[in-house]
């Protein structure tokens, strides 16, 4: 009872200034799950990206439609796979993107460093197809033994949690 007070005082404002300071801390508009408001915001605006829309910002494309450039020139598919690669490249960690798994021409993995493969899953369970990407490839790391590192949006948003997942990698 005492939430439902609470995110009944949240107003269309609230969720506006919470929007255009996030964007103003970190240069970018936020993902859904960075918002501590999230289910607020798309109940008085219809939809997470109206509620974007509404603080004057643009949208984020759909699913992989926009690519980013890391830091040390690497293209990424998604603003997250950037901010992994950035936060390997500022660790000195070498590695390597886009790298086939094996006996695949079309099906790569995000990221490999030394024997591990490691994978940012952001949209498992959210969209069939995606989710059965994400099973074909657990499949094949396991059917050739590989070091398979799942990386997931709650390792990354709201607090990036990288070092906790990726520490084994710091010399």
């Amino acid at each position: 009872m005492e939430k439902a007070r609470e995110k009944a005082k949240i107003t269309d404002k609230d969720i506006i200034a919470k929007i255009k300071r996030f964007y103003a801390d970190n240069g970018r508009i936020p993902f859904k799950m960075e918002l501590e408001h999230y289910n607020v915001a798309r109940n008085k605006f219809g939809t997470w990206n109206n509620a974007i829309i509404a603080s004057g910002f643009k949208p984020n494309p759909v699913m992989f439609a926009e690519k980013h450039t890391a830091n040390d020139g690497h293209k990424c598919d998604s603003l997250t796979e950037k901010i992994i690669d950035d936060w390997l490249t500022s660790h000195k960690i070498k590695h390597k993107r886009s790298i086939s798994y094996p006996h695949q021409t079309r099906l790569t993995c995000d990221f490999v460093v030394k024997n591990y493969f490691i994978e940012f899953f952001g949209l498992e369970n959210e969209h069939k197809k995606y989710t059965k990407l994400v099973n074909k490839k657990r499949q094949l790391a396991k059917q050739y033994n590989l070091n398979l590192v799942e990386v997931k949006p709650a390792h990354i948003f709201p607090k990036n949690k990288l070092g906790e997942v990726l520490k084994f990698l710091i010399k």
